[in-house]
């Protein structure tokens, strides 16, 4: 039996993607294994968003490859995004690769496998519920849907990705439920552009009436919902996600910017007085309401005017999280031809300033929520070991800060790993919160 292993990197719809490979591989026969040294073949499942992400994968690959040197493995492989975007020059100019293959072709991975190893073909495909689950239990992914139609100039997710396309309701209510006979609680919906799940296939907006169906099923605790864009997230929405106890008061709403120009020259449907206006929404509907976004610096074009509207932006809407990125120029894209392209220092500087705003402000979100109690997932143990790791409904998992709890004698006796449990909040940082289990 061979022994296959699979790393995966970039975003948590990647990771789906990993997961339903693993569970295409272990119907194969082949051996899963987590030690690169112990596989024969290995997979290096890629991002190609933005430059740093190509790098990554690149410097993966590469560092993978000693494996084929100095241990056992006999085949490298590279799959997703990078793989589907520059295939023929991964394997002109990486030798080390000996397959690639794109996401377009998951569905052929049998024939391709079988064809390149001599093995009999078998004839099987990916499915969502045969995928075994990598993230840190009890929390499982659900991807809700693929592609993208929104055609942001400066995105490359659709030549990738293809047309934005939703899954069956009901085959994504019995993969939450299986999950949930299995023991899994806490379920994050993501997709690349979440709030427009149905309007290809059910003609309407779908995502309250999935979340709805999705709280009823036994064993769910909490949904969290990811990526939603401004313009599609309906009073409807935000009432569900504000009403539903199984739902976390969680809105993560990637404005990107907020000048009225840049969001034009962007091609996003969002405009400066949308965002403003669902933020102040949310914001009136509940006073604990988690608001999460992430923005751009240097697009090109940005003036020190443009700048000025986003700092604006962030300081008025006070965002809980915020994540930030320079504009990365990437091939194919729409905006790799504009004019008035940024030079890469002013970029970073823009950046730093908007982090620098957002680092207070975070500051001062996380104070008010001193004093409060809330209910927790434990989900590890620090690296230095003085700490449990854990998240209430208002931490997403991966990006955002944690609530940390010492390892002492009271603690130790009433935390369990993957298991939920009550904290009082005693302090904070800018990031993270500290807490003890009562």
């Amino acid at each position: 039996m061979m022994s296959i292993g699979l790393v995966t990197l970039g975003c948590n719809k990647n990771q789906v993607d990993s997961e339903m490979l693993l569970g295409l591989f272990k119907k194969l026969g082949y051996n899963i294994v987590s030690n690169p040294e112990e596989a024969d073949i290995i997979i290096v499942n890629t991002c190609g968003f933005i430059n740093s992400a190509k790098k990554e994968a690149i410097d993966t690959l590469l560092e993978m490859a000693d494996y084929k040197i100095y241990g056992k493995c006999k085949a490298l492989i590279a799959t997703g995004c990078l793989a589907k975007r520059y295939k023929k020059e991964i394997l002109k100019e990486m030798p080390e690769v000996d397959l690639c293959i794109g996401v377009d072709e998951y569905n052929n991975i049998d024939k391709i496998l079988t064809d390149f190893f001599k093995k009999n073909y078998l004839d099987q495909k990916l499915s969502f519920s045969d995928r075994i689950i990598s993230s840190k239990f009890p929390l499982a992914y659900i991807r809700i849907s693929d592609g993208c139609d929104n055609r942001c100039s400066y995105c490359a997710i659709p030549s990738i990705r293809g047309r934005f396309k939703s899954r069956n309701m009901d085959d994504i209510l019995l993969e939450v439920e299986n999950l949930a006979k299995q023991g899994f609680k806490e379920f994050c919906v993501i997709s690349q552009d979440t709030s427009k799940y149905g309007l290809d296939n059910y003609k309407s907006l779908k995502l309250k009436e999935l979340l709805n169906k999705m709280s009823k099923i036994d064993g769910v605790k909490w949904i969290r919902v990811l990526y939603m864009y401004p313009f599609e997230t309906t009073d409807e929405l935000i009432k569900e996600i504000i009403e539903n106890e199984k739902i976390c008061t969680y809105f993560d709403l990637p404005i990107q910017h907020a000048s009225d120009k840049i969001l034009k020259s962007m091609n996003r449907y969002d405009t400066n007085k949308i965002i403003y206006n669902t933020v102040e929404k949310i914001r009136k509907l509940s006073d604990d309401a988690i608001i999460r976004t992430t923005i751009m610096t240097g697009f090109p074009g940005e003036s020190d005017e443009d700048f000025e509207i986003l700092k604006k932006a962030v300081l008025d809407l006070k965002f809980d999280r915020l994540g930030g990125f320079t504009y990365s120029r990437e091939e194919g894209t729409v905006s790799y031809d504009f004019k008035d392209q940024i030079e890469e220092s002013i970029k970073e500087k823009r950046l730093s300033e908007i982090m620098l705003l957002q680092k207070e402000i975070s500051y001062n979100n996380n104070k008010k929520r001193i004093g409060k109690e809330y209910e927790i997932i434990v989900e590890d143990i620090s690296d230095d070991e003085k700490y449990f790791v854990c998240r209430s409904m208002f931490e997403a998992p991966d990006v955002d800060g944690r609530i940390l709890i010492p390892i002492n004698e009271k603690n130790a006796s009433l935390a369990v790993i993957g298991e939920f449990s009550k904290c009082l909040i005693k302090s904070c940082n800018e990031y993270d919160l500290y807490a003890d289990i009562i």
